[in-house]
């Protein structure tokens, strides 16, 4: 449990100290010290677990607040943190537009990583593929790296297609050969490492001999399948891990995700009976007048909202 919300209660505290002090959230500072923390708190069998949790944006903070924005940087953080303990060296990058999430250098070539993070309670099983990746954005990254690799995109795996996408297509295109991989698999390298020369996971960006042609979305049973199928190939020949342990691996992952999917959904339920508990308190204490006055404000915001939003609309737009 402690992992599930180490995240948001290290967002949660950052916020709490600057409204005190009066001042907005010193990003990068905080995510020094977080990064500084998961140097000094956590073995790597620790941190495995932290990160193959990670990624759901709690769903209670505002759209573009600066919880939010904190948020995804300290899931940048972790990235780089994975690619540190794996020999390699992280570095998120502080300048947003046009930038990659993380550079990951592995020995003299460049990985450019876009760091995903996602509301669990978001209003589609996944996302829409634009949110998820824009190969353009990969190849522009790229190019400003003469030693490149390839792009990665890292993920929480609740947020992912059921049999096809035009993300597997994109994700096997070896003319910007960019590879998906959800935060358990990034777990699951980590986790492996004393037994393989972690060096040789150039080895999943050799798109010419992994995706000779990108996988259609259209094809008979669907990309995802085929897409996952010539990944986990690879990394079972890369990692030397016997199938049954990868297997195993993902499956205790998968356990253990669930379990945070739960703890998250108890959150958002404790906070609602709270709030209903609060409101029958209030109602309760209210006389007939004001119980009245009460039914009416509340009427008039529900009822008349829709007119509301369109008069709003036309005097700021057609006037």
């Amino acid at each position: 449990m402690d992992y599930f919300f180490f995240v948001k209660n290290f967002v949660d505290e950052a916020a709490d100290n600057a409204r005190i002090a009066g001042k907005t959230i010193d990003t990068d500072t905080v995510a020094k010290e977080f990064q500084r923390t998961l140097k000094n708190a956590f073995t790597d069998a620790q941190f495995s677990v932290l990160l193959m949790t990670t990624g759901f944006i709690p769903d209670l903070y505002a759209n573009d607040s600066s919880e939010e924005t904190l948020y995804s940087k300290l899931v940048e953080v972790l990235v780089c943190e994975w690619a540190d303990r794996m020999g390699f060296s992280g570095e998120y990058v502080k300048q947003k537009a046009s930038f990659e999430d993380v550079t990951i250098r592995l020995e003299s070539s460049v990985i450019v990583c876009d760091a995903k993070s996602f509301r669990l309670g978001r209003s589609q099983a996944a996302p829409n593929v634009k949110d998820f990746l824009k190969l353009e954005d990969i190849r522009k990254w790229l190019a400003r790296h003469p030693n490149k690799l390839g792009g990665l995109v890292a993920y929480p795996d609740t947020h992912e297609w059921a049999t096809s996408s035009d993300a597997y297509q994109y994700c096997s295109t070896k003319d910007a050969p960019t590879v998906m991989l959800p935060y358990k698999y990034l777990a699951l390298l980590l986790n492996f490492k004393e037994d393989y020369d972690t060096s040789n996971l150039r080895k999943l960006w050799d798109y010419e001999r992994i995706f000779p042609e990108p996988l259609k979305k259209t094809m008979a049973g669907g990309n995802k399948k085929q897409y996952w199928e010539a990944i986990n190939r690879e990394i079972v020949s890369i990692t030397r891990i016997r199938p049954k342990d990868f297997e195993d691996f993902l499956y205790c992952a998968d356990m253990k995700i669930n379990e945070c999917v739960k703890a998250n959904l108890q959150l958002l339920i404790d906070k609602r009976n709270e709030l209903v508990k609060t409101i029958r308190q209030e109602v309760d204490s209210l006389d007939a007048a004001q119980l009245r006055e009460s039914l009416s404000e509340f009427r008039i915001k529900s009822e008349t909202k829709i007119i509301d939003s369109l008069i709003g609309r036309i005097q700021e737009f057609r006037l």
